[in-house]
């Protein structure tokens, strides 16, 4: 079938006589009748019409405007619209051409226009005041010539083409999904059908490119173009969204059957090699999901989460689908913040922002196990590691509280309900992308891995923590300038206060060793002076008076009371 087949046209004139001029013109044509065109040149001495067998455009009839407007009303919920519409200028006793078209490009204005008439009613001036365009319009006069007619069908269904497709897939271009997406989300607000939305990126695409070249990563998008066409219903919209990464429209459907989509054709992608030559490869793909959540969602919003969930299932592994629903809720918009005021992180690694010792579940222990590692360690998530102590997934209170109602719930291995989607990053990661990545997404925390073993973690508070300290150490000032250039008397206090904290500790160590009935007070005076020395370490003001804090007015009251025990107590309650 020929790329010209692929195009529908409609028709739109009060006479059947003009329609069947039209389809001779442009419907398809036939060897028998070229055959038979040659013979009567012949016969008659004439030179023979020049006529090319092709298959010619999918022709569609209406013979008023109003009827026209239905089918191209249809035909955007069908999701097979029209590229050009002829219109006859009259047509009585309903709608002329000009309130046709008006009409038409209200539910399509994409669809191109050619106006043929032997009168008009209108000047070209009020054709143009009237439709408010002129580059989506000609028109013909009748009798027209039909060389011209179907010049005029072939060039105007190719701009069609090449405005809305993308040339090396020929799936929709970004504008015209954006059309779509904005038909289809009126839709499912108007009538409160579901929709969802999948984000595709090719893993490791930029290796095709450079193993096999250019020529073969464009194989490699046209041939998963073909499986995503496969694998779709006539109903959804597919998009070439930029570069290797492609979008979805599932209009009707929800998350988690949009997540069964992706998942069917993610293992369709895997298990069929692209083969190079004497090479072949396998193909994967990262698949975020998600879904229109609530009524005053808004389509960004949708294709920002399932971004969101794409970057997810890039970071945790690839090859993976990862929906929405499965992270965590959204968090603190400070740490997006953080970013823009100097950069904080440049040069700090993930080893000396996360939270270590990192305490991990065996993939053996039970969900009655890990509630009460949960409420011991006052944590509500934890890697999960195998017997060598290799990351194979992370547990969430969220997960243990999704089977308390099952039959045996608290012996359930782990391993059955941990979630292997685990984003983590090596000890030497730059702390930039992983601040850049959490400020993006809706999780809330990484893992840090040395030799594929977890470390320890980083989440948006530990990011937030060393940002709100790193501006009590410039005091205001630019944080990146003040602590990756400090000057000598900067460094000098920093190493005093450094050992000044040091010799606290090893002093509460001490009292805390030593045998007393009663720690409240070693502790808390311990703690006190500590916190004391951290904040003049931070400000670099070793010497200054220290600020005033709870604890410090705790345990002068402490120190002045005639009732120490009733104090203590206050103490214990306040610091437990």
């Amino acid at each position: 079938m020929t790329q010209t087949s692929l195009y529908r046209i409609l028709l739109i004139d009060d006479q059947e006589a003009i329609h069947a001029d039209y389809r001779k013109v442009l419907g398809a044509q036939s060897s028998t009748t070229t055959a038979i065109n040659a013979a009567a040149a012949s016969l008659f001495d004439d030179e023979p019409d020049t006529h090319f067998e092709w298959e010619g455009f999918d022709l569609e009839s209406a013979y008023q405007g109003q009827q026209g407007y239905e089918l191209v009303q249809r035909s955007i919920e069908e999701g097979r619209p029209y590229a050009l519409a002829f219109v006859d200028i009259r047509m009585p006793p309903g709608w002329d051409g000009v309130q046709t078209v008006q009409r038409i490009w209200e539910v399509d204005p994409e669809i191109l226009i050619v106006f043929c008439s032997a009168y008009s009613d209108y000047s070209w001036e009020e054709m143009v005041r009237k439709l408010g365009r002129n580059d989506r319009f000609l028109i013909l006069k009748k009798p027209f010539d039909n060389i011209e007619v179907r010049q005029c069908a072939m060039a105007l269904t190719e701009r069609w083409a090449v405005s809305r497709t993308d040339v090396l897939t020929g799936l929709l271009n970004r504008r015209a999904f954006h059309g779509h997406l904005k038909l289809e989300w009126a839709r499912s607000q108007r009538y409160e059908f579901p929709m969802a939305c999948v984000m595709i990126d090719l893993d490791y695409f930029k290796r095709v490119n450079d193993t096999f070249g250019h020529h073969a990563g464009d194989r490699v998008l046209k041939i998963v173009a073909e499986q995503l066409k496969s694998h779709c219903r006539a109903s959804d919209y597919i998009c070439r969204y930029g570069g290797e990464e492609l979008c979805v429209l599932l209009p009707h459907t929800d998350e988690t059957g949009a997540a069964a989509w992706a998942e069917h054709t993610r293992q369709a992608i895997a298990s069929a090699p692209v083969v190079f030559g004497e090479h072949s490869m396998t193909l994967t793909a990262s698949f975020g999901v998600s879904e229109q959540l609530m009524p005053d969602d808004t389509m960004e919003q949708m294709i920002d989460r399932a971004d969101q969930s794409l970057l997810v299932a890039k970071k945790s592994g690839r090859n993976r689908v990862v929906h929405y629903s499965a992270t965590t809720a959204s968090g603190e918009s400070a740490l997006q913040q953080a970013g823009g005021r100097g950069n904080v992180f440049q040069g700090i690694l993930a080893s000396q922002v996360m939270n270590a010792p990192v305490a991990s579940l065996p993939a053996d222990a039970t969900a009655g196990e890990a509630a009460e590692f949960f409420l011991q360690f006052r944590v509500n998530s934890a890697p999960v590691v195998d017997l060598e102590g290799k990351l194979i997934g992370i547990l969430s209170e969220k997960d243990v509280l999704g089977i308390i109602f099952s039959q045996d719930a608290w012996s359930t291995p782990i391993a059955r309900i941990m979630q292997r989607n685990v984003v983590c990053y090596e000890e030497d990661a730059d702390v930039q992308s992983i601040c850049e990545f959490l400020g993006r997404v809706a999780i809330r925390r990484v893992v840090i891995v040395r030799d594929g073993r977890p470390t320890g973690v980083v989440s948006r508070g530990s990011l937030l923590r060393w940002y709100a300290n790193a501006m009590t150490a410039s005091d205001g000032a630019d944080p990146a300038v003040t602590l990756h250039r400090p000057d000598e008397s900067t460094r000098l206090r920093l190493i005093e206060s450094a050992q000044a904290v040091a010799h606290c500790a090893s002093q509460l160590a001490e009292s805390i060793s030593s045998p007393v009935d009663d720690l409240a007070v070693p502790v808390i005076e311990g703690l006190s002076k500590l916190q004391e020395l951290v904040n003049g370490f931070l400000t670099g003001s070793v010497g200054r008076e220290p600020r005033a804090s709870v604890a410090d007015t705790l345990l002068a009251s402490l120190e002045s009371s005639a009732n120490s025990a009733m104090v203590a107590t206050l103490l214990r309650s306040t610091y437990r």
